[in-house]
């Protein structure tokens, strides 16, 4: 984007979200893809409709229930063909471990930084289609909203109740499952 358009772009230093690494200086949090590609997101496509947050929604949407890593980089990384997991997550810590719990490794491991680099890469790829369909008018949301579960959880915690959550990912993650 520097060089096709320039400014505001040549102005991003290029270790501008080194602090996103493990999901926020360590933390664990977010994707540091998620949050990076989102910047870039809010940059392009911040516009009266607010479409920068719809983009930004399908994409944490998508990461939740993609199955990472994919294949597209396995000819040019150090460990092709890994075992594929979903993360149901936004989140680094619980993206990570369950790719670690079921490739039988560690996070320190190189398995799981070539794990997170082909990630990162699949998120830009996938940031970038969504923004060339923005651009060119044809832009939709692609990944599938919150699950049956955690729908039904929104009908008291959303809101239109108790309105003391906001988040949209997977609640059985932390809380146990009152659809059952």
């Amino acid at each position: 984007m520097k060089e096709q358009i320039g400014y505001p772009y040549t102005m991003l230093p290029d270790d501008m979200f080194q602090h996103g690494g493990a999901g926020y200086g360590g933390q664990g949090t977010l994707c540091g893809s998620l949050g990076a590609c989102s910047a870039i997101i809010n940059l392009v496509a911040m516009d009266q409709h607010f479409s920068h947050n719809a983009i930004v929604a399908d994409l944490i949407n998508w990461y939740a229930s993609a199955t990472f890593p994919t294949s597209r980089f396995d000819d040019i990384c150090r460990f092709p063909e890994q075992i594929k997991v979903s993360p149901n997550s936004p989140l680094c810590h619980i993206s990570a471990s369950t790719w670690t719990v079921a490739a039988g490794t560690n996070v320190d491991s190189y398995e799981r930084k070539d794990r997170c680099a082909k990630v990162a890469g699949e998120v830009a790829y996938q940031t970038v289609l969504r923004l060339n369909a923005y651009v060119d008018g044809s832009y939709a949301p692609s990944a599938p909203g919150p699950s049956e579960a955690t729908a039904y959880c929104l009908n008291c915690h959303g809101p239109a109740a108790f309105n003391n959550q906001q988040g949209k990912m997977s609640c059985m993650l932390c809380h146990s499952d009152h659809t059952k």
